[in-house]
């Protein structure tokens, strides 16, 4: 297992493989096994395969042993997203499930051996929900966070909430749930790709920032994310890009400056793991990735 020194000790570097529309086991144990071989046993447990633990719960305890035969653990979570899954679906929409999946998912990242469970807050894809005032946003979240806390720390999971681009996921606000709710089972997922496409100093080209950002009047520019997320930073999805699209892609493909990034990132106070991110898309191997991220000094 290969780890990055933090403030508190080891950080460990964790692997990251979404998978095809059919996720079978076989081609579930063949990323496992890509990445055993270049010597990764921590992997995260990502949306699409948390979406398949969810549609179909009969396969739980067989993917799961996929794991348990292997020597591997899903070390880190993310939960599932997209319209109708993020924390700030509104009281008049389908919350009652959002919030039993939701649970249910904190209950699998503990099952699977993960601390942490990423989750988006916001939700801004469907424009039948819009407009909507920050107060009013700000109560749908809270609410969903005065549920699944109890839940979080019965299973030992802290809920990760991550930035992106809309007006709950900008790091002030994030920060405020954190501040607000103060519980060690709450705290932040930094995403340096995330970060990088609304960098005041990037090429703000992002052909689809002023829809996604449409609610605050104008782009909310800046280059001091990782800054203002640092005190509740509790793990961090790492991947590059060129500012102009949020393209997930390996360190090297992009103008993400990883050796200033990394060092302010290793002394947050709270930081648990470090997770690659690059999207299954570029059908890149796993030797190819650690690769890239090795060549930044991350192994």
């Amino acid at each position: 297992m290969d780890t990055q020194k933090g403030i508190n000790g080891d950080i460990p570097f964790v692997a990251y493989f979404s998978l095809s529309e059919k996720k079978t086991d076989a081609e579930i144990a063949a990323h496992i096994e890509d990445y055993m071989a270049c010597g990764k046993n921590l992997f995260t447990l990502s949306s699409d395969l948390m979406q398949e633990l969810l549609d179909h719960p009969e396969r739980v305890a067989g993917i799961k042993s996929i794991y348990v035969q292997h020597g591997a653990i899903c070390r880190c979570a993310h939960s599932t997203w997209g319209e109708g899954n993020e924390l700030s679906l509104p009281f008049e929409g389908d919350r009652k499930r959002m919030l039993r999946l939701a649970e249910r998912q904190l209950e699998l990242a503990a099952m699977f051996g993960a601390d942490t469970c990423a989750f988006h807050a916001e939700t801004w894809s469907n424009d039948s929900l819009r407009p909507r005032t920050a107060e009013q946003w700000c109560s749908y979240i809270d609410d969903a966070l005065e549920r699944l806390l109890p839940i979080a720390e019965r299973y030992q999971v802290v809920i990760a909430l991550e930035n992106i681009w809309s007006q709950m996921s900008m790091p002030k606000e994030l920060c405020g749930f954190v501040e607000r709710f103060n519980s060690p089972y709450l705290g932040l997922c930094f995403d340096i790709g995330h970060a990088n496409v609304l960098a005041a100093s990037g090429t703000k080209s992002c052909g689809w920032m002023p829809w996604a950002c449409k609610d605050f009047g104008e782009i909310p520019w800046n280059d001091n994310i990782l800054e203002e997320m640092l005190p509740h930073i509790v793990t961090a999805h790492l991947h590059d890009n060129a500012t102009d699209t949020d393209s997930h892609d390996i360190p090297g493909h992009g103008n993400i400056n990883w050796a200033g990034k990394m060092a302010k990132l290793m002394t947050a106070p709270r930081l648990r793991s470090l997770q690659h991110e690059v999207a299954q898309s570029f059908n890149y191997d796993a030797k190819t990735i650690l690769d890239a991220f090795a060549a930044k000094g991350l192994k």
